[in-house]
């Protein structure tokens, strides 16, 4: 929860940014003084101040309407300008006390006899962590005879591919199930990986397309896509995609990038 409040943060700031940069396109060749307006008896006149200590304001006429209405807007973006920079400090300031200051981080940063010695008000994320990795599921089946690449852990995997990929999560420290199944439109399917953001307590399910110049294979994938999609899970949401063909291999440096973007932090 407390990502989603930052995100949100994050978010306005951007918007914020980009409404400031409108706002400073639209201040060119404003007009000198403010604008002051006087109603008595019903009736409205307009001035313009040339500056705050002046006492003696200039009466615009009524022809020179245009003046009154660019000093309006001038004061108008004026006072929008001050409030988008307030805002954003007021933001900043939030986002940058809740950097490793909120009530999770109270029981992680004890010591580990205190720990033990007490009970958490909240799942902390290895707790979590721990809980969505123990957590039983249906695998694929993987017969002895089946062409596997095996990892230092003991693990199998179907493919090099597979091999690398579960190395790289293994290494960021993304905790991930192999095959785990998923049962979508009376379809069972088993994506390659499904794997956890911890920290936003996310799980994305990462297909590794392997043999997209292969017809039938390809025909496979699309249908297995759409299923997907259908079944909300979509592309940079929930799910991640590589693809490769015999010519084009995996680009292990897009596999860190996925990570580094979708699943720390």
């Amino acid at each position: 929860m407390r990502h989603d409040v930052i995100d949100a943060a994050h978010r306005r700031l951007e918007y914020l940014k980009s409404i400031l940069d409108k706002v400073n396109g639209l201040r060119r060749d404003e007009p000198e003084g403010r604008l002051r307006i006087s109603v008595r008896k019903g009736i409205k006149r307009m001035y313009c101040r040339m500056n705050a200590d002046s006492k003696r304001d200039k009466y615009i006429p009524k022809g020179n309407s245009e003046l009154a209405v660019r000093l309006a807007q001038k004061g108008f973006l004026e006072k929008t300008v001050k409030a988008i920079n307030r805002e954003a400090a007021d933001l900043r300031k939030f986002v940058d006390d809740c950097d490793g200051n909120t009530f999770e981080t109270v029981y992680c940063k004890l010591s580990a006899p205190r720990k033990e010695m007490v009970v958490p008000v909240a799942e902390t994320d290895a707790m979590f962590a721990e809980r969505w990795i123990c957590s039983p599921y249906v695998k694929k089946f993987f017969g002895d005879d089946s062409v596997s690449y095996s990892s230092k852990r003991g693990e199998k995997f179907r493919s090099k591919s597979e091999y690398i990929i579960a190395e790289e999560l293994f290494s960021a420290g993304v905790p991930y199930k192999y095959e785990c199944g998923v049962v979508l439109r009376d379809h069972t399917f088993y994506p390659d990986f499904t794997v956890l953001n911890v920290e936003r307590r996310k799980e994305f399910i990462w297909e590794h397309l392997g043999k997209m110049d292969d017809a039938g294979y390809a025909e496979a994938a699309v249908f297995k896509l759409n299923t997907y999609m259908a079944g909300g899970y979509y592309p940079g949401v929930n799910l991640l995609l590589t693809l490769e063909t015999s010519r084009t291999p995996l680009d292990v440096d897009l596999v860190r990038d996925i990570i580094y973007r979708f699943l720390l932090g």
